[in-house]
C-alpha cells in the first residue's frame, strides 16, 4: 500500500532545511580553510640547525654574537626540559647507541634518569622571526628509516623536546620546519617509559637547501 504523499508546505519545508543545510556546511568549510590560511601555526618557519657553535659562526648566516647566545641559551634550555627515559634502553632505542647519558651528568633533577645528548640547536634565520633557540636530539638509525622511505632522507634527523621532527637534506644548516615545532618548546620535561617518543604528535619537516658548511 503506497503511503500519502507529503503535503505540499512540509515538502516545501524539507526542501528549505536542506538548502539550509548545505549552505552552512560550506559555510563552515570556507570558513575552517581562511581560518587555516590565517592561522600561523599552520605556516613553515625557516630554521637554522648547528651541531656546533663553530659551525654557527663558520656560515655567517647569523652574527657572531647571536651565534653564541643561541648555543647557550639552548644549552640552558636542554637541561631543563630535555626528556627523561625511564632506562637507558628506553632512550637509546630513540636516540641511538651512545646518544644517551645519566641524568645526574645534566642536572641534579635528573637524578635517577636517562637524558639523550644535546646533538645540535635550532634557532630562526633572523631576528625578526623571535622564534625560541631549541636544543635537538638525534634520531636512532632505525627510527630514521621510514622518513628516508618518504623521502625525508637520514642526514641531519633531529627531534626537538617536544617530539617534533627536523629533517634536513645535505651537509647545509637551513631546513623548513612547522612553526608548531619552531615555536613548541616546553619547560616541563616529558618523562618518557617504553613505547615511543612523539608518537603520533611527531611532525616531519621536509629537507632545505643548505647554506655554506654549518650543521654539517
Amino acid at each position: 500500500m503506497r503511503e500519502p504523499a507529503s503535503p505540499p508546505d512540509t515538502a516545501r519545508r524539507m526542501k528549505r532545511s536542506a538548502t539550509l543545510s548545505l549552505v552552512l556546511v560550506a559555510g563552515a568549510g570556507a570558513g575552517a580553510f581562511a581560518l587555516a590560511r590565517l592561522d600561523a601555526s599552520q605556516r613553515d618557519e625557516d630554521v637554522l640547525v648547528y651541531r656546533t657553535l663553530d659551525a654557527c659562526i663558520a656560515d655567517r648566516v647569523r652574527s657572531a654574537q647571536a651565534c653564541t647566545d643561541a648555543e647557550a641559551a639552548a644549552r640552558a634550555a636542554y637541561a631543563a626540559s630535555a626528556p627523561r627515559y625511564e632506562t637507558l634502553a628506553d632512550c637509546e632505542r630513540h636516540h641511538g647507541r651512545g646518544g644517551c647519558v645519566p641524568g645526574a651528568m645534566v642536572t641534579p633533577a635528573a637524578q635517577g634518569r636517562t637524558l639523550p645528548v644535546m646533538a645540535a640547536f635550532m634557532m630562526g634565520r633572523t631576528d625578526e622571526q623571535d622564534l625560541p633557540v631549541q636544543p635537538l636530539y638525534a634520531h636512532a638509525p632505525e627510527e630514521e628509516q621510514p622518513h628516508a622511505a618518504h623521502g625525508g632522507g637520514t642526514a641531519g634527523g633531529f627531534c626537538t623536546g617536544s617530539g617534533g621532527r627536523v629533517v634536513y637534506a645535505g651537509g647545509g644548516s637551513r631546513a623548513h620546519v612547522p612553526a608548531t615545532v619552531a615555536r613548541g618548546t616546553t619547560s616541563t620535561p616529558r618523562i618518557i617509559a617504553r613505547g615511543g617518543f612523539g608518537g603520533t604528535g611527531r611532525a616531519v619537516a621536509a629537507a632545505g637547501s643548505g647554506h655554506g658548511s654549518g650543521g654539517g
